[in-house]
């Protein structure tokens, strides 16, 4: 029995294959242009976030070091102490710093260009001092003792 082949140049089968791997790409472009898309949101709501938070840190801080001041207009020898509890901010492995001087209270976040800054009245006749690395803490301590107002991450002893 002899078997007669043939062969035809059908390409019907090999049109089809090219599409189901052009389908593929462009479901694979697709997913990706979609994974970047909801990666960047995600990132700019966590700095609107973190936005926030230090802007609201930076005042509840601010308004501690005023309260202190205050304390200080009565009797400039009194001893004050409050503890603030500071809201979360996104962990970088950057220091996050805040800083207080005479004229501002700064916090410093290496992910901002724009520092965030609480201008104090200076309406005492106290001196303001510190520097704190508050990456991590979850509270910060301000103190007035001998005039001095100063930011700590420890109760006053």
């Amino acid at each position: 029995m002899k078997r007669n082949l043939e062969f035809k140049n059908d390409e019907n089968a090999a049109a089809t294959e090219l599409g189901y791997v052009f389908t593929f790409l462009l479901g694979l472009l697709l997913l990706s242009l979609y994974s970047i898309w909801a990666w960047d949101i995600e990132n700019a709501t966590r700095e609107r976030w973190s936005e926030v938070a230090l802007t609201e840190n930076v005042e509840r801080v601010g308004n501690a070091i005023e309260r202190a001041d205050a304390v200080a207009r009565i009797n400039l020898n009194a001893t004050y102490s409050e503890n603030i509890e500071l809201l979360s901010v996104e962990q970088t492995s950057a220091n996050v710093i805040i800083i207080l001087d005479e004229e501002s209270l700064t916090i410093v976040h290496p992910n901002f260009k724009e520092n965030f800054e609480y201008k104090i009245t200076s309406a005492a006749p106290t001196s303001h001092v510190g520097e704190l690395n508050i990456k991590g803490e979850s509270s910060i301590w301000v103190h007035l003792s001998n005039g001095i107002v100063e930011i700590s991450d420890k109760p006053a002893n």
